[in-house]
């Protein structure tokens, strides 16, 4: 889809969008834009998908949400499930389903009443989710209240393969964090039984410390 907006923008430069569609009637109305500018506010009550360098989407979508760009941001209101990609993704919407964002570097701001996925270089994550959190990065800040339990692991940043965390939120249901470096601020309240995974024993209390000893986390 993005390979073809790019070709899309080409041919077409001075248009803000190379296509813009909608499909279907009534409550099973869907719209598509693809272009180099693929930006718009929508209100419809089925699904929505924008694609090309330059991405926004804001508005009421009933269904899901689909995004991919260069660079994303979108406030929407999602009734289905978000999908969000992209060099730089900013989200700070309401998603009623589940989350995916895979982001070079990202910041959510947003309440997510399912499960939320997010793959990234660099993100910040606040606002509120629902349900669990799954989490991969090289510089993750999690200000976020989470009600779930977290899966999250650091990826190479820097000479670090194992990344950095910095808890500052609220983790209700604890889980798994695993980093090279892992900073617990004064803000931050965990719940439930947490497990840190690091080259050293993060300052506070309230979790399980064990020593990554030269592993990787995504093998843990």
């Amino acid at each position: 889809m993005l390979t073809r907006s790019l070709l899309c923008a080409t041919a077409a430069f001075a248009l803000s969008a190379c296509t813009y569609s909608v499909s279907g009637h009534g409550d099973n109305r869907s719209v598509e834009s693809a272009g180099l500018v693929a930006s718009r506010d929508v209100d419809v009550p089925g699904d929505a998908e924008f694609s090309g360098m330059f991405v926004g989407a804001d508005g009421d979508v009933g269904g899901d949400l689909d995004l991919a760009g260069a660079s994303v941001r979108s406030s929407a209101h999602v009734g289905g499930n978000l999908t969000a990609a992209g060099g730089r993704v900013r989200f700070t919407g309401e998603v009623a389903g589940d989350a995916e964002i895979d982001a070079g570097t990202g910041y959510v701001d947003a309440i997510i009443r399912g499960d939320a996925v997010i793959a990234a270089g660099r993100i910040t994550l606040d606002g509120r989710i629902e349900g669990a959190l799954e989490m991969d990065g090289g510089r993750m800040i999690l200000r976020a209240d989470i009600a779930g339990p977290v899966q999250i692991r650091g990826q190479g940043r820097d000479d670090s393969r194992n990344g950095r965390v910095d808890l500052a939120g609220r983790l209700r249901q604890g889980g798994l964090i695993c980093a090279a470096e892992v900073n617990i601020r004064r803000a931050a309240r965990i719940e439930g039984d947490l497990r840190i995974i690091s080259d050293n024993r993060p300052d506070g209390d309230g979790f399980t410390f064990e020593a990554l000893a030269g592993r990787d986390c995504d093998r843990v």
